[in-house]
């Protein structure tokens, strides 16, 4: 049973992530260019930036430990909210330097992909195959497979809000980045402070399903036009 929610985890948080970048690029070539840039995007705001300040420069400060153990709800907003402000900021000043002529939604869910793909793959898929060839079980099978099944809904999260940050852009309306920066710390803020894994899994899957609906919504908007 380890092996098989294993192998459904790589297939949700590594395979599924390349087969999707792969399908867009050979859809049409120039999404290439985003789905690259939503990948260099993660990796620099997140794992060369927010990551080394939580881990190695912040437990330095008595502030941080202060917050860290005393005050839990302050702890889950200010992991919420620099995630938000790294992340959609990250995406903002990308999309807005290098993609300025690829503004389309087909290009914000390229980003998206490429964005939640790395993501997926350097935080779960990689850690599961390791897990996984070193047949170390730490954890229970059904949490292997939710961990497999929140990658795909944290990727669907991630194209809807590089949809919303490229909608922000390309109509020169702030608003947008904001709502971006308020949904993605209330995401993060709900998946610190709810301990039932089943409940938090069946909100992301809702965040999942509305940013999807919102994709598809901007995807006849554009070709009304």
């Amino acid at each position: 049973m380890e092996n098989i929610s294993y192998i459904f985890g790589i297939i949700c948080s590594l395979i599924l992530p390349i087969l999707l970048a792969a399908l867009y690029i050979r859809k049409n070539k120039k999404h290439l260019k985003p789905v690259l840039l939503g990948s260099l995007t993660f990796f620099v705001f997140q794992i060369l930036v927010r990551i080394p300040i939580l881990e190695l420069a912040l437990p330095q400060a008595t502030w941080y430990n202060i917050l860290v153990h005393t005050q839990p709800i302050l702890y889950a907003l200010f992991l919420g909210a620099t995630a938000a402000i790294f992340e959609e900021t990250g995406r903002y000043i990308v999309i807005k330097l290098f993609l300025k002529k690829q503004l389309t939604t087909d290009d914000g869910i390229s980003f998206g992909i490429g964005h939640g793909g790395l993501e997926a793959i350097l935080l779960v898929g990689i850690n599961y195959i390791y897990l996984l060839v070193t047949k170390i079980y730490e954890f229970a099978p059904e949490m292997i497979f939710l961990g497999g099944i929140e990658r795909v809904f944290a990727i669907a999260i991630h194209i809807g809000m590089s949809v919303l940050v490229m909608k922000s852009i390309r109509e020169k309306r702030l608003v947008w980045f904001v709502l971006a920066l308020l949904l993605h710390t209330l995401i993060d803020v709900l998946a610190v402070l709810i301990l039932n894994v089943y409940i938090l899994e069946l909100i992301i899957m809702a965040f999942a399903v509305l940013a999807l609906l919102f994709v598809k919504r901007e995807e006849k908007s554009e070709n009304i036009y």
